[in-house]
């Protein structure tokens, strides 16, 4: 599906000839929104007692996982890394249909933005990133 079937939007404009997504960005767009995303599609990363976590570290959190003894170090560094796609934007006023095509593209470009950040920042290291389905839609890693 194309970024213009996915941005019904973007076919509104110039007397129904459509513009291109980074026009109608820089048209439309936010900074501040921009930056928000920034944090999504390229985060920092903290390295704690052997996991690579998306930053901040949430150590309460991180100890919560552990003390329920019930995964591994790698479900843990899952769990904890999962950017959840489901619900994120309650202002879409999209069908159903297409916002799950919005997020499914959404996760196969954040997929490909976090394996680039992780070997650039990590280049020795190396990880599992993945599209999560279900409940859990989204995108996570771990340490392979």
């Amino acid at each position: 599906m194309s970024l213009s079937d996915l941005i019904p939007e973007l076919s509104k404009w110039n007397d129904g000839l459509g513009i291109a997504p980074d026009h109608w960005i820089f048209i439309e767009g936010r900074s501040d929104h921009a930056l928000g995303f920034c944090s999504m599609f390229w985060p920092d990363f903290v390295e704690f007692e052997g996991y690579v976590l998306r930053a901040p570290l949430d150590v309460e959190r991180l100890r919560a996982w552990e003390r329920a003894g019930k995964l591994t170090r790698q479900e843990i560094e899952t769990a904890m890394n999962a950017y959840l796609l489901q619900g994120m934007f309650p202002r879409d006023d999209a069908d159903d249909a297409s916002k799950q095509a919005r997020c499914e593209r959404l996760a196969a470009i954040m997929e490909d933005m976090l394996r680039a950040k992780l070997a650039r920042d990590f280049p020795h290291g190396r990880f599992s990133v993945f599209a999560m389905s279900g409940d859990d839609f989204g995108v996570s890693f771990h340490q392979a």
